[in-house]
């Protein structure tokens, strides 16, 4: 069988589709008086053939309860597993528990002990919907029971194929039709069918309360107002025969339209903004707080000035109210006009007013998430620089819930020695004292960057200024230094993913360190620092756990999910590529943690620079090889034309190089970059003590090898032009800088 899609449409009595009303009717009726169960439901595919959609329930205490609408790709739904399967499909208590656990929404409708059947409606060929019956409390149909529910769902079945080949159209109507358990003769059947459960408007108790029930569930989980006005749409215009809506505030003593669905722009342009004058159908509404339906001749008559509403047929001006006073009002247009009757102007009434109140909560909300935002994006960067030798982009998506302002950051600072520093956190907590800790944290990771201090520096100096600032929250950071002329990389991470980076063929060279613990936990730890090598080309993506979608997937799935998207997409332009990798997560409104993304692609050094840089390496306790650096210094200071005092050069070289091998006693990295106006050397080695600047006094043989290290650093101190020295992974860098002569 193919599963083709049909749907029940609501007919007028007499019309060929009154036939399928009643035979609906009658299959449910004979399921509750057989098998008594506390909800009997008919729903049928929705036009998109995503979900089933309830269309015919037995009017019971608990029929209000019937869930709207089931989607076909959820299996925890009994609906969507019977018509799926083809077979009959029974949920305990346990599995509807699952259910629950995986759409907390659902509580609503099944807030008991329940056990629920689902049988499928089909012939031969086609599939038209499905039964569904629970009982309250739970009771398990026997395997007679099981077979009469089939029975009388294919025999439903057949006599819908039979009405559909007669040429009857099948669809849901707009709300769900309440029939009664019992009726006495087919005729009074018919006219109970017809009161209660008419295609436009709402009859009867149940239906009321069933129409309630949805609007209030659906106004609840309203974040923005074009949420309200979709709602108030599906669920009181369309209901009450309307077509369009436009829900206005009054402000400033004027009307200002708040959203709209199925109004003329025409209208809306005149609507939009008008002055609150009597003499108005709107402020005549408001002021007198007396809902007013005309038909369009009947408008124009009773105000012949009026210069909007001509495309409809009939107008209700009905005013909003909220906090027990009028706060705008709610026009309706209608293809046709009926009367209402006393019950149904009562109820459409009190929906405006949830309706309302709804409208006010979500627009300070939009009011205060916008503040919010505006001062997150202030704390953040305005613009990244623009630099020839990489290629940078970012994003921040806000949380949906909670207060919209958290407390993730990203930065990018320029260095010294043509270095960039791109910087990635976290600060706990979803609020605006996580923002307010951000703001701090940022401008102290700046500062310590910008003193010259390595990443695993900065992070322990960082570390220090969150414990003393005692907020009782904790951060995570990551700091990458990239050197733009080698493509050197210097990371350190405090409890933050480390950066994921692929090389230009696509691998994934991430180097592998024990991540610190976060920022604010522990005032004495200590950061280690990994270096690698980018190669031009290479991608580099920082981000914080809210692009990973950890509601949805693991951590293992979703990191290895990123990188796969990197690695397939890394050619994309880089603003798409942020695009694509932010598409899911911020498309969620139910996301529930900030998301930034850091992305950046490595273009390789310029010509000019990459011949004015040179790196040499000098193995541990080698001091001949100070002797041959020295002889080193004078080729190179004729090739690169230097305009430095080379014997000063050679000098300040030897003092930090000697330096290094004798008292840090460890392999010593050489790196040497010539700038316009002046020349940085960089000395690394594995030990982080600094070395002694000023000479140690004294007798004691003890204390002659600090001595001995301290008048070296005095001679660098005395003749450069700058110096400084700060930690870099497990060792130290000390560098110095010679001014070229003028």
């Amino acid at each position: 069988m193919n599963g083709e899609p049909f749907q029940f449409a609501p007919e007028r009595p007499g019309s060929p589709g009154a036939r399928c009303d009643a035979e609906m009717a009658e299959a449910l009726r004979q399921l509750c008086m057989r098998l008594c169960p506390a909800t009997a439901a008919v729903y049928f595919l929705t036009a998109d053939g995503n979900a089933l959609k309830v269309s015919m329930v037995i009017d019971t205490p608990l029929s209000f309860t019937v869930i709207p609408s089931v989607p076909l790709d959820d299996p925890n739904r009994v609906g969507a597993a019977a018509y799926q399967s083809g077979k009959i499909v029974i949920r305990d208590q346990v599995a509807m528990q699952k259910a629950v656990e995986g759409d907390p929404a659902l509580v609503q409708y099944i807030p008991f002990s329940c056990l629920i059947v689902a049988a499928p409606l089909q012939t031969v060929h086609r599939r038209f919907g499905v039964l569904i019956l629970d009982w309250v409390p739970p009771r398990y149909p026997d395997a007679k029971q099981l077979e009469f529910i089939q029975s009388v769902a294919n025999a439903l079945a057949v006599k819908l194929e039979r009405e559909v080949e007669l040429g009857v159209s099948v669809n849901a109507p707009i709300t769900p039709w309440f029939v009664p358990l019992r009726s006495e003769s087919q005729e009074e059947s018919e006219s109970a069918l017809t009161s209660l459960a008419r295609p436009i408007g709402l009859r009867g108790r149940t239906a009321f309360l069933y129409q309630f029930q949805r609007l209030a569930a659906e106004l609840s989980a309203a974040v923005q107002s074009h949420d309200i006005v979709a709602t108030m749409q599906s669920q009181v215009v369309q209901p009450f025969g309307g077509t369009g809506v436009a829900l206005c505030l009054t402000e400033n003593g004027r009307l200002q339209v708040a959203g709209s669905a199925g109004f003329a722009k025409e209208d809306l342009r005149a609507l939009d903004g008008i002055l609150l004058t009597p003499g108005a159908p709107e402020a005549d509404a408001m002021s007198q707080i007396r809902p007013t339906i005309f038909t369009t001749p009947e408008l124009h008559l009773a105000y012949p000035k009026l210069d909007r509403y001509h495309e409809g047929h009939a107008w209700m001006f009905l005013p909003l109210i909220a906090d027990r006073r009028v706060v705008g009002c709610s026009v309706i247009v209608c293809d046709r006009h009926r009367p209402f009757e006393r019950e149904e102007l009562a109820v459409l009434i009190t929906m405006l007013g949830q309706v309302g109140q709804s409208l006010q909560r979500v627009l300070g909300h939009e009011w205060e998430q916008s503040l919010a935002q505006t001062m997150q994006k202030s704390l953040l960067p305005r613009r990244l620089p623009h630099l020839k030798e990489i290629v940078t982009t970012s994003r921040y998506v806000p949380a949906m819930q909670g207060a919209g302002v958290g407390g993730d950051w990203y930065d990018m600072i320029r260095l010294s020695g043509n270095r960039i520093g791109l910087i990635i956190g976290d600060v706990e907590g979803h609020n605006i004292d996580a923002a307010g800790v951000m703001a701090q944290l940022r401008s102290g990771v700046r500062a310590y960057a910008a003193e010259g201090h390595e990443p695993a520096c900065v992070l322990e100096r960082s570390n220090r200024l969150l414990v003393g600032l005692d907020t009782g929250l904790f951060a995570t950071c990551c700091c990458m230094w990239l050197d733009l002329d080698t493509g050197m990389v210097g990371i350190a991470s405090a409890g933050h993913p480390f950066p994921v980076i692929n090389d230009q063929d696509g691998r994934l060279t991430t180097p592998t360190l024990s991540t610190g613990p976060p920022l604010g936990v522990d005032p004495d730890a200590t950061f280690e620092q990994a270096d690698t090598l980018l190669e031009p080309g290479s991608l580099v993506a920082l981000y914080t756990d809210g692009l990973l979608d950890l509601r949805h997937h693991p951590v293992e799935r979703a990191l290895s999910k990123l990188c796969e998207q990197l690695t397939d997409r890394r050619t994309l332009d880089l603003e798409a590529l942020a695009d694509e990798l932010i598409k899911g997560a911020s498309a969620s409104s139910l996301r529930d943690d900030d998301l930034v993304l850091l992305l950046m692609r490595y273009e390789g050094a310029q010509p000019d620079a990459s011949r004015r840089v040179a790196r040499y390496s000098i193995e541990r306790n080698d001091l001949q090889q100070v002797r041959r650096l020295r002889h080193t210094l004078e080729r190179l200071a004729c090739t690169w034309q230097l305009q430095v005092d080379v014997d000063e050069l050679q000098l300040l070289i030897s003092e930090v190089v000697t330096n290094s091998l004798i008292h840090a006693q460890t392999e010593v990295d050489v790196l040497l970059r010539s700038y316009p106006g002046r020349l940085r050397v960089e000395v690394r080695d594995s030990n982080p003590r600094p070395p002694i600047l000023a000479a140690i006094l004294g007798g004691e043989e003890a204390v002659n090898d600090e001595a001995e290290s301290g008048r070296g650093m005095l001679i660098v101190d005395a003749v450069a032009w700058a110096w400084g020295t700060s930690p870099a992974g497990r060792g130290k860098t000390t560098w110095f800088e010679l001014k070229a002569k003028s």
